[in-house]
């Protein structure tokens, strides 16, 4: 269905005779209402307000008609289908395969970064690399090449010096994937706070269960497709400005904070 087709389905008029308009009757009613009106007003002024009403219609159509052009695309895509093979839950990987996959991650951002943390979701193997040097982020498919074209499923930053509050977190934000044949994830690293025990992300109606060890954390989530219009364009995963979803730090002490990730965000 192109954009003409979607916009025909959402005009009140569509189902009106093409001719109505043009019937003798019509033009007979047209004539008497655009006629001067008891109050002394012209046909011309009594015409003006049909006029810049059809004028704002043309201009709302049009509005639709190039929002749709560049929507389409984003409408269109298959980010959906990555649900099915990611999971929300990360779990660990065996030290042979840390040592593996970190020795790819390391080879495909061309730096020695030692590895922090490893963790699969689905199928999905997401290795974060992190240094005095910079950081790194790696996602591979277990059931997919091992090796992505052109940086795909890649993040690179510079290092994280910070040291959060011990009821914090310290990152860099949310990267956006390329895309292509992975289609797109977004993905987020950093340092918890000392009291920091657990770190969840909520975000396109999910719930990110971040992997924290060695005084850091690491999520990544495939793009998802809200449910409703309004939904995709306001959602907050990259067309509405940067990701910031919203992020709940448990402490060891049982207490729970939840702020937008953005106030944790050192660039910010």
């Amino acid at each position: 269905m192109n954009l003409d087709d979607q916009l025909r389905r959402h005009d009140p008029a569509r189902d009106v005779p093409a001719g109505l308009g043009r019937s003798p009757r019509a033009v007979a009613t047209l004539a008497r209402l655009t006629a001067n009106d008891p109050g002394g007003r012209s046909s011309s002024a009594m015409s003006a307000r049909p006029a810049r009403r059809r004028l704002l219609r043309y201009a709302m159509a049009a509005i639709v008609a190039a929002a749709g052009v560049v929507l389409a695309p984003i409408l269109g895509t298959d980010d959906d289908a990555a649900l099915a093979t990611w999971d929300a839950k990360p779990h660990p990987v065996t030290a042979e395969e840390a040592e593996r996959y970190a020795k790819d991650c390391a080879s495909w951002t061309q730096v020695g970064y030692p590895p922090q943390i490893i963790e699969v979701r689905g199928t999905w193997v997401m290795t974060y690399l992190a240094s005095a040097g910079g950081e790194a982020q790696c996602l591979r498919s277990l059931t997919r090449s091992a090796e992505f074209p052109d940086g795909e499923g890649q993040a690179q930053s510079s290092p994280l010096t910070q040291t959060p509050a011990a009821d914090a977190l310290a990152t860099v934000g949310v990267m956006e994937t390329s895309g292509g044949v992975t289609n797109t994830q977004f993905l987020v690293a950093g340092k918890v706070g000392a009291e920091v025990t657990a770190v969840v992300f909520r975000t396109q109606g999910m719930r990110v269960q971040a992997t924290v060890k060695n005084g850091r954390f690491t999520a990544w989530w495939p793009r998802r497709k809200p449910a409703s219009l309004y939904g995709r364009l306001m959602d907050n995963t990259g067309w509405n400005g940067s990701p910031n979803p919203k992020v709940t730090i448990t402490l060891s002490d049982g207490r729970t904070i939840t702020k937008p990730l953005k106030e944790y965000d050192v660039n910010h």
